[in-house]
């Protein structure tokens, strides 16, 4: 299987131009939004970030909503079914993505029931362990799960986190890790400074602070470059693993019959805000790439990574039938 598979696309932008608002229409009510993981994760961040910016442009109270659980299925489900009218907006990661492919029965089709606005902050996932763990490095991790069982927490069965665990440590170094997943990063990162488990694979947004204040040390991070907001943390492909590259998108989603002028105005405002000189600061900060991609090059971008997650998902045993 070709690496090149986890690579992340990334677009152009739209500008933005906002309709009167209309009081008696729905519009005049708050838009939700429904952040598919619990408070204190990446993409709960970027929900947060967005909201007041959101409302100013939509001339809306826009209010965010955790519906955390199944990777994001539980929220994409709600979302899916609710009013094409504008007023739920679902925030969700690829690790929807990797919950379809994993298990075609979930009673979700991304592609079918939603439409996507809008790909923003992408970001890198990080290794990261107990400050006292015997190893500082990839390879030293990978040297001591060879003597010991190990293991690690994740935003959930099924996230891109839990993913490349097993595909970096089972398919590519040859060593078996422990998955135990949580609701989110934040539960897993809180585990980690417990001493509950030997390490975390997260985004890197929630796990800044605590590898900066060294509560916990940052073992490698699995984008191309490294990141900003954590610049002494290698990647996988300094670590001994060239041309390795995973990314985690945070994506905004409308139930799939939302009229083109609804659907329009939110991606308008979703990319507007996106690139904003603010934001792409505060995102880069927080450990994001301040990157975005308009809806129907993501709508695109979505149903080929079903496919690739999908052989992925085969090799390592984990699809279910």
């Amino acid at each position: 299987m070709r690496r090149a598979a986890f690579a992340l696309v990334l677009g152009a932008i739209t500008a933005w131009a906002g309709p009167a608002v209309s009081q008696d229409s729905p519009s005049s009510r708050p838009v939700r939004l429904v952040v598919s993981f619990p408070p204190g994760g990446g993409v709960d961040a970027v929900a947060r970030l967005f909201a007041d910016k959101m409302s100013a442009l939509l001339g809306q109270t826009v209010v965010v909503e955790n519906r955390g659980g199944a990777s994001g299925i539980i929220a994409g489900k709600q979302v899916a079914s609710a009013e094409p009218d504008g007023n739920a907006v679902l925030i969700a990661s690829n690790s929807m993505v990797v919950a379809q492919a994993m298990n075609p029965h979930v009673g979700l089709d991304i592609v079918r029931d939603l439409k996507a606005l809008a790909s923003v902050a992408p970001q890198a996932i990080i290794i990261t362990s107990q400050p006292n763990l015997a190893a500082n490095t990839l390879p030293e991790l990978i040297a001591l799960a060879k003597t010991r069982r190990l293991n690690y927490g994740s935003p959930g069965a099924g996230s891109v986190p839990h993913l490349l665990g097993v595909y970096l440590f089972g398919s590519l170094a040859g060593v078996t890790l422990e998955h135990i997943p949580f609701p989110g990063a934040a539960q897993a990162l809180t585990n980690l400074l417990g001493g509950q488990t030997d390490l975390a694979m997260v985004t890197v947004a929630p796990a800044v602070t605590l590898v900066a204040d060294g509560k916990m040390k940052g073992i490698v991070v699995t984008t191309p470059e490294r990141s900003a907001a954590l610049q002494n943390v290698p990647t996988a492909a300094e670590s001994g693993y060239p041309g390795f590259s995973v990314s985690v998108w945070t994506g905004f989603f409308v139930p799939a019959k939302t009229p083109k002028p609804i659907a329009g105005k939110l991606e308008a405002a979703v990319l507007k805000v996106a690139n904003e000189p603010e934001i792409k600061a505060r995102l880069t900060k927080l450990g994001f790439e301040p990157v975005s991609i308009p809806g129907e090059l993501f709508q695109r971008d979505i149903a080929a990574e079903l496919k690739r997650w999908d052989a992925v998902l085969d090799q390592a045993g984990l699809k279910q039938k």
